[in-house]
This record gives structure tokens, C-alpha cells and sequence, in this order.
């Protein structure tokens, strides 16, 4: 598998968080993660992110990536996760039709409601905090109870940093060393060190350790 790319006029580096309705361990089933796990490998073979990391806890999931150009400035959350939620209605719709209740929204613009409609997206601006985010997102599998070792848990990228074999049987996207973000920091208008977190933080649902993202940053209507 390829790790390197040559990274033109490229975004902000970015960590994204997607939170499940009400607390609702939507991601326990496999089958949802899977859903995860496959709408971000089109986003890296579409070409619209360069993805380091992600990990998928069962009530939220995390993913640090670089839009690529020309999406640099395009909203690919949003897509990302209202395809999630259509996989997951239709899913459930099918299967389980009472469980489908628990997700009906009050909302105008929408039957149902998946993620939480705060956006949790922080911008990432130097190698050593891209490298502690990551290392707290391939941890947090481990402090959740779900794995007794990072490198056992497939669901997260920490097979990638830890030199091992794709997991077997599901779908694994094509992911990115996070260094060559930083490989020339000066292309990116910051100083190397400019980004490391050390400021307000918020914990996540599932444990994650987040820096605080500025409210008027994260307004407006998410997807469903």
C-alpha cells in the first residue's frame, strides 16, 4: 500500500468528529462501522481527502484527513455522514423498525437524526499534535473497553502506524503517514509548532480527549 502523495495547495489538516444521536450506541453493530469504514474510502478514492487516521468507537467516530484540492474548501462532512445515515435507515428500516423509532427527529428539515447536530472539526496545524491526536485516537478503542491492545482493534488506523497487515474482511481505506503534511510546513502559512494542543479542552462521548473547538466556527444545520 502506497503512503505517499504529493501534496499540492493543500487544506488544513483536520480532525473530525461525528457524534451519535442521544448517546445511542448506533456503532456497536459491526455493520454501521462498516458503513463508516466504506463511505471513507470513497472520499480517499474519489480524491477529495488524503486520509491519516480514523478510529470508530460505538458512539462516535474520528477521522484526521486533508482535503485535497480542488476540494479544499468543500463541505465533505456533511456528505459523508447523511450517506452513513441513509445506509443505517434503510438498514434498519428493513431489519429492525422499532429500533428505527429511537432516531425520529423533531426537526422541520428531516424525518430522522443520526449524528449529533454539533460539528466537532479542528483544524491541526503541527506534526507533534497530529501525532498526539492520533496516538489518543488509537488509544481510545483500549480505554473504552473494546480492545485490549491498540493494534488488535480494526477498526481504527493503528494498524497503519504499527507497520501490520490490513484487517481482514471488512473495508479498510487507503490511508496517508500523517508526515507528509508536515513534510513543508512553510506551504501551509504556519510556524512548525504552532498547532500543538495544549489549550480548553472537551472530552468526547467516548472518552476522546478533544481541544475546544470556537462555537461560531460550527454553527448551521448538519446532516442527518
Amino acid at each position: 500500500m502506497s503512503n505517499f502523495y504529493p501534496i499540492k495547495q493543500p487544506g488544513c489538516v483536520q480532525l473530525m468528529t461525528a457524534c451519535c444521536y442521544k448517546d445511542h450506541a448506533l456503532l456497536r453493530d459491526d455493520r454501521y462501522k462498516q458503513f463508516v469504514m466504506e463511505g471513507l474510502t470513497f472520499m480517499v478514492a474519489q480524491q477529495r481527502i488524503w486520509l491519516y487516521g480514523y478510529v470508530l468507537l460505538e458512539d462516535e467516530f474520528h477521522a484526521m484527513w486533508q482535503q485535497r484540492p480542488p476540494w479544499e474548501k468543500a463541505n465533505v462532512r456533511q456528505p459523508l455522514l447523511r450517506h452513513i445515515a441513509r445506509r443505517i435507515k434503510y438498514d434498519l428500516r428493513a431489519t429492525d423498525p422499532g429500533a428505527l423509532e429511537l432516531y425520529r427527529s423533531h426537526l422541520a428539515d428531516r424525518v430522522f437524526q443520526f449524528w449529533e447536530k454539533q460539528k466537532i472539526r479542528v483544524e491541526i496545524t503541527s506534526f507533534s499534535a497530529a501525532g498526539e491526536m492520533l496516538e489518543n485516537m488509537h488509544q481510545a478503542p483500549v480505554n473504552s473497553g473494546l480492545c485490549g491492545d491498540q493494534i488488535e482493534y480494526p477498526y481504527s488506523s493503528a494498524w497503519f502506524y504499527g507497520d501490520r497487515v490490513p484487517p481482514a474482511d471488512i473495508p479498510v481505506p487507503e490511508l496517508t503517514d500523517f508526515s507528509n503534511a508536515f513534510q513543508h510546513p512553510e506551504s501551509m502559512n504556519v510556524k512548525p509548532e504552532s498547532g500543538r494542543i495544549r489549550k480548553r479542552f472537551i472530552r468526547s462521548k467516548g472518552g476522546l480527549l478533544l481541544p475546544k473547538p470556537p462555537r461560531s466556527k460550527f454553527s448551521g444545520p448538519d446532516a442527518d
